[in-house]
């Protein structure tokens, strides 16, 4: 395994909080062994029960905490993806769009309305 494949295993079982330190859920492994659509996604089973994807680079360990820089409701109302489904190329293209990698769509730029820009906008008007 890789050294960032190990860094990814070992963050399983671990909680995950969002940028203002509220409790998303608890990552449960990553969803695909290898990389797809650009982004390396892990498995986060949320406080609601539900299985959503996280992109792995998007999250910060600076604090000792795995973090994302997106609200929990934000993380909370991504696209649902159940164990054992297989990522389809458009379930992969909303998740792109959905945290910010405007890679998901060939030619195209930053939509403004995409995670990572609410998130950094919320931050912007905090400081």
């Amino acid at each position: 395994m890789t050294e960032q494949g190990d860094r990814l295993a070992e963050w399983t079982g671990r909680e995950l909080f969002d940028a203002n330190g509220h409790k998303i859920g608890r990552v449960v492994g990553l969803a695909f062994s290898r990389r797809r659509y650009g982004a390396t996604w892990l498995r986060v089973e949320t406080i609601l029960g539900k299985n959503v994807l996280v992109p792995a680079e998007r999250i910060d360990t600076s604090r000792d905490r795995l973090v994302l820089p997106y609200p929990k409701s934000y993380v909370e109302g991504g696209p649902v993806n159940e164990q054992d489904e297989p990522l389809s190329r458009d379930e992969g293209r909303r998740l792109c769009l959905h945290y910010g990698f405007d890679s998901a769509m060939p030619n195209s730029a930053c939509r403004q309305g995409c995670g990572l820009c609410m998130a950094k906008r919320r931050a912007e008007r905090s400081r």
